[in-house]
């Protein structure tokens, strides 16, 4: 059985190129928002100079409770990217929630990404998550064009002035996080 391939294609070597452009694209962004370290560590809190930092969007998104939830402009705010199938935003949320209930003046709020209400639901059970939480899928479109969102875990600390101020990306770890936290809530 001799079977002849056909040739590829003009159209689909043209499909191959784009899509190794927009990975090399995606790669290099994501990378690239790190070159700042000697290695790709996902876990540093990034510390954004104040002249660098970015307003993000006003969030209009409803709990999972049914309640707004939206950006206290007068306190830090902790945005945390979860979903309850994430095995490192299982790995860090006791941690997280536990920093969260150190820091009262500090407001924390939880959105999903591709994820469903009931699943987020009995982890937020699981896990006591007391702040507010819900879906985040159409926010993570709004804040795509200042800061996109790769992966899971991502926690953002907004300061007071609604601007990116940090960035974890992956779990966070304690003493880090509560330094950033101390940093920010004084400026």
């Amino acid at each position: 059985m001799n079977k002849k391939f056909a040739p590829l294609g003009f159209k689909n070597i043209l499909i191959a190129l784009v899509v190794s452009i927009l990975a090399g694209v995606i790669t290099f962004t994501f990378i690239g928002d790190n070159s700042n370290n000697l290695k790709l560590d996902s876990n540093k809190v990034k510390i954004i100079e104040p002249f660098n930092r970015k307003v993000v969007p006003e969030i209009v998104v409803d709990s999972y409770s049914g309640e707004p939830i939206s950006f206290d402009s007068n306190r830090v705010k902790v945005l945390n990217f979860w979903a309850s199938w994430c095995a490192p935003c299982i790995e860090e949320t006791p941690l997280l929630v536990k920093i969260a209930n150190e820091y009262p003046d500090v407001q924390f709020i939880g959105l999903t990404n591709d994820d469903t209400e009931e699943k987020a639901l009995a982890f937020a059970k699981k896990y006591q998550i007391d702040y507010a939480i819900g879906n985040g899928d159409e926010y993570l479109s709004a804040l795509q064009p200042i800061q996109p969102i790769y992966g899971l875990p991502t926690t953002l600390i907004i300061d007071k002035q609604s601007r990116i101020a940090a960035k974890v990306i992956g779990g966070i770890s304690g003493a880090e996080f509560r330094k950033a936290l101390e940093k920010l809530r004084v400026e």
